[in-house]
């Protein structure tokens, strides 16, 4: 591993197919911290991605004369194939979450429509647990069905803090019903 990033890239082009694995190796580090920020359960899927990435990088590459260069272009490659599998991943998340959303946010907290009444006694017991302004807030949520604006304007607070404790109870909720 004493050559030079270049010369293994010159020498890999030049048919040395074998220079490759000693590319992988020097550019290891940047594989492993791109590839713990992105997955933690699908490490090795990720890794081959930023293999596979470094192996089309270097195909592509039309200058390799300098170290820092070649440097350079391999952790741009490597840093852009990141971006689009972070990308990726979250719009896999939040479409997979916003399903998930569906089931509770038409969910309508009125006593009158229960027909089960264990679902009433954990939402009685959840909300007996808050205190204050949360108290307050998932009582008008539940019992007076009224909007997160409506809400924030009688409170003087924040509709984003009314719309954080809505998604808190949800979370409860599915937690408690849905795993």
């Amino acid at each position: 591993m004493g050559d030079q990033l270049n010369e293994l890239i010159h020498d890999f082009k030049n048919g040395e197919k074998e220079k490759f694995i000693h590319i992988v190796e020097i550019m290891k580090p940047l594989i492993n911290k791109y590839t713990r920020i992105l997955y933690k359960d699908e490490k090795d899927d990720m890794q081959s991605e930023f293999v596979l990435c470094l192996l089309e990088s270097i195909t592509k590459m039309k200058y390799c004369n300098e170290e820092g260069q070649c440097v350079y272009f391999l952790s741009k490659a490597i840093k852009n194939k990141f971006h689009e599998l972070y990308n990726k991943s979250k719009l896999h998340f939040d479409k997979e979450t916003s399903v998930d959303d569906e089931y509770l946010i038409n969910i309508n907290f009125k006593q009158s429509e229960y027909d089960d009444c264990i679902i009433y006694i954990d939402l009685r017991n959840l909300l007996l647990k808050t205190e204050g302004k949360q108290y307050q807030i998932l009582y008008s949520i539940l019992y007076n069905d009224e909007s997160d604006t409506e809400i924030a304007k009688k409170l003087f607070i924040s509709r984003q803090y009314v719309n954080r404790i809505r998604k808190k109870t949800y979370n409860l909720l599915r937690e408690a019903y849905f795993k």
